[in-house]
């Protein structure tokens, strides 16, 4: 039988930190913990034989008081200070950072959304630290169930289930698309939970040590339940069973955060006395074992809290009896001129032992942060998966972004136009794609608009599928030509063609429309398969010729314009939309040969009404009827005409024949 020991068994760099921290006050004197600082009660009983024991309830006193790794809220821990208690923080350094993270957060005025369970000792500190309103998540239900207010932001409890996570966060990214989640997962736990699921595929019998109230215990238990191979979990040797072992090959132990060392090699002892070839594997296990207890040397991965920054270095706690030290240069690949643009006091951090001597830890987060990179890098390229990262420096041909490590921008990759300012985008989260990578140059190469044209590209098959022809939809105008305007309508662009713009006659679309205008449009017709789109603007617009009917009736002489000249007659413009016809014959009383002499486009014109077909769309007008003067009745005519000659006939011969005879 083949024992395989978990590679992340035991005790999580947070925990031994603690742990070194009460001890360290042990040694002096008695220590008070704030909580157990561990979910076992073997390794409890054994820190309470040191003088460390645990307490809930604290009055006034001046023991030392150790904060445990879960954290606490800051009303905690200045009450016990107000209560004469000496604390000593021994808060993991990535359970700090969420804190500083929901204080900063909340100050903005963001919601905080923790994903993490409600009674968790850690979650109930994370909420300590937020000054605005929160909500905690920790089910599909309680995703789906959410009223989350934005702007809000999410922080995830450190020891959180991996797998639970994707689903939660996959509703969360649907319904709450502005929710800017921050990953702060340990990666311990990530690596613990990912390593603990592949030991489980290739075992027969899995066994999980930890504490029965172990969160991250309980954790590893259901993803190596979840592989279908037999799991047991247990707190210690006693519990072991000896039918578990029938007829089993090989038996992989894992352990939580919280488990001790010796209470592992307990544990494997007696797996190893059932297994009838066990020497080697005894061998082989121990040698891991060992890799727990061993001292701190250089290229060990250590985690620690900066203490201290200077403008060249920082110093950092790591929890050892040496201080660390990192170098600007070793902090990060980015160009900086003081360590604080990078870094602040209480930060966790990441780094490699460079160096090691008597009284100092030389160290490289930049070594660290370099690796882990490339094989997120190098995941995100082979995947063509996009990744968010900030633009951090303007150099010649392109921009800097940061991605753990150098990524280089063309500036032709900035944009999907091209960009005269790259400086605007210093500073920014740009979401990009890897386009080349040679890890023996250091090269990375990014484009931010490849990822605007898959963006973009899925944009347009999916407005496509899901456009209907008669629909009214939203969109923004991005051209104006000649013939009409383009108009984006979900990663597409649509054509309204000018005749299409409005009701009247329109020169230019820049009449109606500008760029960047929104508008609602009437899709006239799809065309999936050439990826064309007409549009209509004017489908939109109330229709003048109900107008027109309701306002004008034949008889009327009203004011218009002259919008066009034709051989048969001049249209004028009634209401914009409607034109009604002169003809020829009625412009006026005198012969007139052509329109354009006697008329103008452009020009006020008096018209006539003489009929209105809204069905046909067709209006007759007369500018003679309009003009013609109203005739008078026929008597009065004949009585003016008489009073203008005052004599008869026979008056006027009669005057010739007297002028005759002289």
């Amino acid at each position: 039988m083949k024992v395989i020991i978990s590679e992340y068994a035991g005790f999580c760099p947070g925990v031994k930190r603690a742990l070194k921290k009460a001890e360290d006050v042990a040694a002096v004197g008695p220590v008070l913990t704030h909580g157990p600082l561990v979910h076992n009660t073997d390794m409890l009983a054994h820190l309470e034989a040191k003088g460390i024991k645990a307490a809930e309830d604290f009055q006034q006193g001046t023991d030392t008081v150790v904060l445990r790794s879960h954290g606490v809220g800051p009303e905690v821990a200045d009450d016990l200070a107000a209560k004469g208690y000496n604390v000593i923080d021994g808060t993991c350094p990535y359970v700090t950072r969420i804190h500083n993270l929901v204080r900063d957060i909340s100050r903005q005025g963001k919601h905080i959304v923790i994903i993490g369970k409600d009674d968790h000792p850690e979650v109930e500190g994370i909420k300590g630290w937020s000054e605005s309103s929160l909500t905690v998540v920790d089910s599909i239900e309680d995703a789906e169930g959410a009223s989350i207010p934005i702007p809000a932001a999410a922080v995830i409890q450190t020891t959180y289930n991996l797998d639970k996570l994707k689903d939660i966060l996959k509703i969360l990214r649907s319904r709450y698309p502005d929710l800017d989640i921050i990953d702060t997962i340990c990666p311990t736990t990530k690596d613990r939970q990912r390593e603990v699921a592949q030991l489980a595929a290739k075992v027969d019998l899995m066994l999980v040590i930890g504490g029965a109230n172990s969160s991250n215990t309980r954790e590893l238990v259901n993803i190596c339940s979840q592989s279908g191979v037999p799991t047991h979990h247990i707190q210690n040797k006693s519990q072991l069973e000896l039918n578990w072992f029938n007829n089993i090959q090989t038996v992989g132990i894992a352990a939580g955060a919280s488990t001790p060392e010796w209470i592992i090699r307990e544990v494997v002892d007696v797996v190893n006395e059932i297994n009838n070839d066990g020497v080697e594997t005894k061998e082989e296990t121990s040698e891991i074992l060992e890799q727990e207890t061993k001292p701190i040397a250089v290229g060990d991965i250590v985690v620690g809290e900066v203490v201290q920054v200077n403008p060249d270095e920082i110093l950092v706690d790591v929890g050892y009896k040496l201080e660390g030290l990192i170098r600007k240069d070793e902090l990060s690949f980015r160009r900086v001129d003081d360590c604080s643009e990078l870094v602040a006091v209480g930060d966790s951090i990441e780094a490699e032992v460079t160096k090691l001597s008597d009284d100092l830890l030389e160290m490289s987060a930049r070594k660290v942060a370099q690796s882990k990179a490339w094989t997120k890098v190098k995941e995100a390229f082979e995947n063509q998966t996009p990744l968010t990262a900030p633009v951090v420096e303007v150099v010649k041909g392109g921009l800097i972004v940061d991605l753990g490590l150098r990524g280089f921008m063309p500036a032709s990759l900035v944009d999907l136009r091209f960009v005269e300012d790259l400086n605007q985008f210093v500073g920014q989260e740009v979401t990009i794609l890897v386009i080349e990578l040679e890890r023996r140059r250091n090269k990375v190469i990014v484009s931010r608009k490849a990822y605007l044209l898959k963006e973009l590209e899925e944009k347009k098959s999916e407005t496509l599928a899901n456009l209907e022809e008669g629909s009214v939809v939203k969109g923004i105008v991005r051209r104006l030509t000649n013939f009409g305007a383009f108009v984006d309508i979900g990663g597409i662009d649509g054509l309204i063609h000018i005749s299409e713009l409005a009701h009247n006659r329109v020169e230019h679309p820049s009449e109606v429309l500008s760029e960047n205008q929104e508008v609602d449009v009437y899709v006239l017709k799809v065309d999936p398969e050439e990826e064309r789109v007409s549009l209509s603007l004017k489908e939109t617009l109330p229709d003048p010729w109900t107008q027109i009917g309701k306002e004008f009736k034949a008889g009327d002489v009203v004011e218009g314009k002259v919008v066009r000249l034709a051989d048969f007659g001049a249209f004028v413009e009634l209401i914009p939309g409607v034109d009604g016809l002169v003809h020829v014959s009625q412009i006026s009383e005198e012969h007139v040969e052509k329109p354009g002499d006697v008329l103008s486009v452009g020009e006020d014109v008096k018209v006539k009404i003489l009929d209105i077909d809204t069905q046909a769309k067709r209006v007759s007008l007369s500018i003679r009827e309009a003009t013609r003067t109203p005739r008078k009745p026929a008597k009065e005519e004949k009585s003016q005409e008489q009073g203008s000659i005052g004599v008869t006939i026979g008056e006027r011969l009669g005057n010739l024949f007297d002028q005759s005879d002289e």
